[in-house]
């Protein structure tokens, strides 16, 4: 079921909410913290281009869909593009009490195979805008779980993505220890 969810869109009745950061990070580096209930279904953690966060869920439904086939058929020669950009939302695939880690990256896991590690109690997202990186940590032991590039070409948030429902503890500033509560689908709304 992880590997399912780590598609960007399933054809799927759950529900799906999305919960973007009220403030947008411009530059510098950003580093906040949250606690992922266990007993949620699926969720995604971690940061994405403002603007693409906001068309990601505007789009309808059967656009989305793994039947649908974005090449038009006729031979533009803009598929053939060499040049990769980064992507413009990393995540973090959590459900079952486990993190799904991407393949391809350089991962340390006790797990044979990495593709996934138990979750920890808290997880801590860096951001660093002017490196267009985002590193997810485990913020108990500080060991790193997975980096990779994003696209900071303008205001990146922090963003929450809940499938079938779940909860997380949002530590905005880690310095002052003030947490917040967000939940979504079948459990309270934010508090």
């Amino acid at each position: 079921m992880l590997f399912a969810a780590e598609r960007l869109m399933t054809s799927c009745h759950l529900s799906i909410d999305l919960v973007i950061g009220d403030v947008a990070i411009t530059q510098g580096k950003s580093y906040w913290a949250c606690c992922v209930d266990p007993s949620s279904y699926l969720v995604k953690v971690g940061v994405g281009l403002e603007s693409k966060l906001q068309e990601w869920f505007q789009v309808p439904q059967d656009v989305v869909s793994p039947r649908y086939d974005p090449d038009s058929g006729h031979d533009s020669g803009a598929e053939d593009t060499t040049v990769e950009a980064p992507p413009p939302y990393a995540f973090l695939t959590i459900g079952m009490g486990k993190i799904l880690l991407s393949h391809g990256s350089a991962l340390t896991s006790r797990d044979p195979n990495g593709c996934t590690v138990p979750l920890p109690p808290r997880i801590g997202i860096c951001l660093d805008y002017e490196q267009g990186k985002v590193s997810f940590y485990d913020a108990v032991s500080f060991r790193e779980l997975w980096e990779c590039s994003v696209d900071c070409s303008g205001p990146v948030c922090p963003a929450f993505c809940f499938i079938g429902g779940g909860a997380l503890h949002l530590q905005e500033l880690v310095a002052n220890k003030q947490e917040r509560k967000v939940t979504i689908g079948g459990f309270p709304k934010l508090d």
